[in-house]
């Protein structure tokens, strides 16, 4: 995708985001100050695919039993997949818009300033 200069605070941001659940908090507040596109990208982009993992889960409960654990690791690794491919371009400094659902993620955690 796009191609600029990244601050270091960008990239750290970035790369914190995907760190467990509390990692986009912290980036979040990193990226305060400078306000970072690629910071703020990533760290979209690591709240959708944790708010992708929480909607799943919660549909869980309606998968019968004899289907519940192939759907379970396929659930986890389709979501490690998302995880991996997202945090492989904060590491090489490359917009990575994740496939089908990144730019629904990317829209609707932009806010709408005027």
């Amino acid at each position: 995708m796009k191609e600029h200069n990244i601050s270091k605070d960008g990239k750290l941001a970035a790369i914190i985001a995907h760190l467990t659940f509390i990692g986009p908090i912290i980036a979040w507040f990193i990226n305060q100050e400078e306000r970072d596109p690629f910071g703020s990208f990533y760290i979209k982009q690591s709240v959708g695919i944790f708010c992708l993992f929480l909607l799943i889960s919660a549909i869980f409960p309606i998968v019968p039993d004899f289907m519940f654990i192939p759907t379970l690791i396929g659930f986890y690794l389709f979501i490690f997949i998302l995880w991996i491919y997202s945090f492989s371009g904060a590491i090489s400094n490359q917009y990575k818009l994740l496939p089908v659902i990144g730019n629904f993620i990317q829209k609707a955690l932009t806010s709408k300033k005027k």
